[in-house]
């Protein structure tokens, strides 16, 4: 009888992949882009996560992109671009008077 094991996964759940993300996004990027959702598609083996901005007097004001997470090593698929994301960020809080 062949016995077929599942590869042991970097990152197994949404929560694992969203606080990788984070800590990502909070040294690369800022304290106020963050992700709150992974939605895991088995196509690609890859986390989907939105980037979103937000702060806490007027919480979340929008989306500024997204990322993927390969849920098998862990690492970023072509991680954005950290100044861009600042940049939409920063267009997005202007456009709400924040800035």
């Amino acid at each position: 009888m062949n016995v077929i094991a599942a590869p042991q996964l970097a990152v197994p759940t949404n929560q694992i992949a969203i606080a990788q993300v984070n800590r990502w996004l909070h040294r690369e990027v800022g304290m106020f882009v963050h992700a709150t959702t992974a939605t895991f598609d088995p196509v690609s083996f890859q986390w989907h996560l939105l980037l979103e901005l937000a702060d806490a007097t007027h919480g979340t004001l929008g989306v500024v992109g997204d990322i993927y997470l390969n849920a098998a090593t862990g690492a970023l698929a072509g991680p954005p671009d950290a100044a861009e994301l600042q940049r939409r960020a920063e267009a997005l809080a202007t456009a709400y008077g924040i800035a």
